[in-house]
């Protein structure tokens, strides 16, 4: 057997030594200090990634085309906020160009817009039609597409976009969905921004939520890189069937909501979230087409008048036997509120409306709970009467 032949002597390569020219605070006028700019509304900032998370068949792309018209048109139809009229690339990679102009034209029609407001600043892409689909990371290891990049930014810079949407993101990588993967295109799509001085969206899906359990961003596919590398996140949640038996909607599958930036704990009433609902227009080809429009959790308080908060506290107060508080109860008091207020509590909408009427009121003494005896055999049970606020005294 021969002795292994000896492995010849390498000196170490010589590596350059780092030198790092970091400057101490120099005085400044804060005034001279950039401030950040959005493209459109208070996502989409500019030389920035925006990324938006959801579920399938949440309403993301029926919201990113809207937002992309919105933003072409400056009316604010979504925002509330008219804005100058702005440059935008929408590019869809799931969906047919025949399907996209169908959603364009039942956005127009919705809102009633003519086509010339947004010919000339509207680039309407898909993925599907285009012989040439954009693809920005490959293979396994995940290496950037740098002539893609390179062919976007001349894009942008030549024909002067100031805001591009990218729908949906998974289609944009042959790449697998890890941390790693996500974390170099998202740095490489945020490098792209900042090069342009354009603002990016990234449309991205979450994984399949667990029944019962509320979605948060970190359950974006491919984990929670592409969030740190963006600069404002927001997550699409859509209404539970226990929202909508609260807000007392038909169908509850219709509507979706918009999270604050970053995480959003409030009550879906409360104003801090933006509601959508999902409707649809019939366009001149004669097909039914997907839309949204805003959409606002209802008030049950908007058309009560003093006098009708009167008129219920009096008539509660009238009753021999007490009311009941429990809705399954025959004489539960929300007969009397919506007998007094001339409403159906077969419709959903109406009962949800008795039901918060009845919680305020409860709430500010205008009503009580108290426990009282309940029919003949000495039971006891939450019964609803006069509070001691009476509204009459405020008038």
């Amino acid at each position: 057997m021969n002795p292994p032949k000896p492995i010849p002597f390498k000196p170490p390569s010589v590596v350059p030594p780092l030198s790092y020219d970091f400057q101490a605070w120099q005085e400044i006028d804060p005034a001279l200090i950039p401030r950040l700019r959005f493209a459109y509304g208070d996502t989409y900032a500019v030389g920035y990634l925006s990324v938006t998370f959801a579920a399938p068949k949440t309403g993301k792309s029926l919201l990113a085309l809207s937002e992309a018209i919105d933003a072409a048109t400056g009316r604010g139809f979504l925002t509330g906020r008219p804005s100058e009229p702005i440059r935008v690339l929408y590019y869809n990679a799931e969906d047919d160009l025949a399907v996209i102009q169908g959603r364009v034209c039942a956005v127009l029609q919705a809102w009633n817009i003519p086509q010339s407001e947004i010919a000339g600043r509207l680039f309407v892409v898909s993925g599907v039609t285009e012989e040439s689909p954009v693809v920005l990371i490959e293979g396994l290891k995940g290496e950037i597409v740098e002539p893609a990049f390179q062919a976007l930014s001349d894009l942008i810079k030549r024909e002067g976009i100031d805001l591009e949407i990218f729908d949906p993101l998974q289609d944009l990588s042959q790449s697998p969905e890890t941390n790693e993967v996500f974390r170099a295109l998202g740095g490489r799509i945020r490098a792209l921004a900042s090069d342009t001085g354009a603002a990016v969206g990234l449309i991205h899906h979450t994984r399949k939520p667990s029944p019962g359990i509320m979605p948060t961003l970190d359950d974006g596919r491919g984990g929670s890189a592409l969030r740190g590398v963006a600069r404002f996140n927001r997550l699409l949640v859509p209404m539970t069937e226990a929202e909508g038996a609260k807000a007392g909607v038909d169908d509850f599958r219709r509507y979706f909501r918009i999270g604050e930036a970053e995480s959003n704990f409030a009550p879906p009433s409360s104003d801090r979230n933006r509601w959508f609902e999902k409707t649809s227009e019939v366009i001149a080809n004669g097909e039914n087409v997907a839309t949204i429009r805003p959409w606002t959790w209802p008030d049950a308080f908007i058309d009560i008048t003093v006098s009708d908060t009167c008129r219920v506290r009096a008539a509660i107060a009238a009753r021999d036997a007490p009311p009941r508080e429990n809705s399954q109860a025959g004489d539960w008091a929300g007969k009397i509120v919506a007998a007094v207020l001339g409403l159906d509590l077969a419709k959903p909408s109406d009962k949800a409306k008795v039901k918060a009427l009845l919680k305020k009121w409860i709430e500010t003494d205008v009503l009580r709970v108290e426990t009282l005896p309940h029919g003949d055999k000495g039971k006891t049970s939450p019964c609803v009467v006069a509070g001691e606020n009476s509204p009459a005294v405020h008038e």
